[in-house]
């Protein structure tokens, strides 16, 4: 019984003694935004456009994200944007590794739906801050809700890589 007791004891102790240090707790993922250098940068908008409504011809598909609503916002500094496209017929659950079209880009302008000014840190046709992978995962879609991730990886190594799951906004062609 004293053996029992014993063991019972230094199971109790080492329970007690275990450690509940937040910093071993994996962090739970971010979403409605990307991160970047070990930073996170909020982007609760999020537009989808499909240049190509009139027929099942595979036309661009757009996913636009900012932190501010683009439509409808003039703003001279603060606008964090990131633009991707790839050809489809639809936006579809799947993953896209071809994305041709893609921007990223901080503490930029909008006026009239325009982004100017800002820093520039992921261009298609700017060399030095290529993407050398992309991958977008469409986990759900419907009429008016998304949910997605993205990751690209830059020419120097550096990953982007964010989500969203919310309500979209579709971009009308003018």
């Amino acid at each position: 019984m004293k053996k029992f007791f014993s063991l019972v004891l230094i199971c109790s102790f080492l329970v007690a003694c275990s450690t509940d240090n937040p910093d071993d707790i994996a962090p739970e993922l971010i979403n409605n935004g990307f991160t970047m250098n070990n930073s996170f940068l909020e982007t609760e908008y999020v537009y989808v456009n499909d240049e190509n409504v009139e027929n099942n011809e595979p036309s661009d598909i757009a996913i636009i994200m900012s932190n501010v609503d683009i439509l409808n916002s003039n703003q001279n500094s603060g606008v964090n944007f990131v633009y991707f496209d790839f050809k489809g017929v639809e936006i579809q659950e799947g993953i896209v590794n071809e994305i041709p079209d893609y921007r990223i880009v901080t503490n930029a302008s909008i006026n009239n739906g325009q982004i100017t000014d800002g820093t520039v840190v992921l261009d298609d046709t700017t060399n030095g801050i290529q993407a050398t992978s992309t991958t977008v995962e469409i986990i759900s879609v419907s009429n008016s809700e998304i949910e997605f991730e993205f990751n690209f990886t830059k020419e120097n190594g550096t990953i982007i890589k964010g989500s969203y799951s919310g309500s979209f906004s579709t971009v009308e062609q003018s």
